[in-house]
């Protein structure tokens, strides 16, 4: 790449590793200049790690390499898409036994650290991720969201929220949690989508006479996989199904 002047620019010249970094991995790499440190940084939008673009620019040679030494920075940006994604798995890295974890646009940055984007994402992530970057932008009135934003939404509304406008998406276990999660006090449901034990689950369709037809055939799919279950209980789910037309 030549300079304003129409000579080469060196080797080491931010705009050609950037280019250089670009040709190696893909990635829409620009070099961005501040004027006032000085200082360059190529910056890139999810795709290559940071030590991998590092890598790329040693590997470019000992005048490459002399930039990363004498300031150069690299900053992997994360896109919305991956944000969400990152929050989610934080969040619903928990069985709930213990404090939920911190979902923050810090956490989510070394969540992705030594990965490479994008991941491979499941069908339930996928309506989870788009429903997060949905609420946030329609929030907020604009059509962008920012990391803190996505991960702040995981926080004080958690996911239960996110997932049940997709009702079809919920397992048997997750259909009743979210019905019987706050009165049995189980919060881990709302942020991270823990459902309740299915012993208690059945128990629970069990004693609630306004249960319907959809809660009971969830709770006798649970007792097929608890050999406890007494047949008593099995039994009246039965019946109260059967009458329920």
């Amino acid at each position: 790449m030549p300079d304003s002047d129409g000579t080469p620019a060196p080797a080491g010249h931010p705009h050609v590793l950037a280019a250089l970094v670009a040709r190696e991995t893909g990635a829409e790499v620009e070099a961005v200049h501040d004027p006032d440190t000085g200082r360059w940084t190529l910056e890139w939008t999810d795709g290559e790690t940071v030590e991998g673009v590092e890598r790329a620019v040693r590997a470019a040679g000992p005048e490459a390499a002399r930039g990363l030494r004498h300031g150069l920075h690299c900053r992997r940006r994360l896109s919305e898409s991956a944000v969400a994604l990152g929050a989610v798995r934080l969040a619903t890295s928990t069985d709930g036994s213990g404090p939920r974890p911190h979902v923050d646009a810090a956490a989510v940055e070394a969540f992705w650290r030594d990965v490479r984007l994008p991941s491979q994402l499941t069908e339930r992530e996928a309506l989870l991720v788009y429903g997060l970057i949905y609420q946030v932008h329609d929030d907020r009135r604009r059509n962008e969201a920012e990391p803190e934003q996505i991960c702040h939404l995981v926080r004080q509304a958690g996911l239960a929220t996110i997932l049940l406008r997709r009702p079809e998406a919920l397992t048997p276990a997750e259909l009743l949690t979210a019905r019987y999660a706050g009165s049995h006090g189980h919060p881990a449901w709302r942020y991270c989508l823990v459902p309740m034990d299915d012993a208690r689950l059945v128990q629970a369709v069990h004693a609630d006479r306004t249960a319907t037809a959809d809660h009971l055939k969830a709770a006798l799919t649970l007792t097929a996989a608890l050999p406890d279950t007494r047949e008593v209980v099995t039994s009246r789910l039965r019946a109260r199904l059967r009458r329920s037309g």
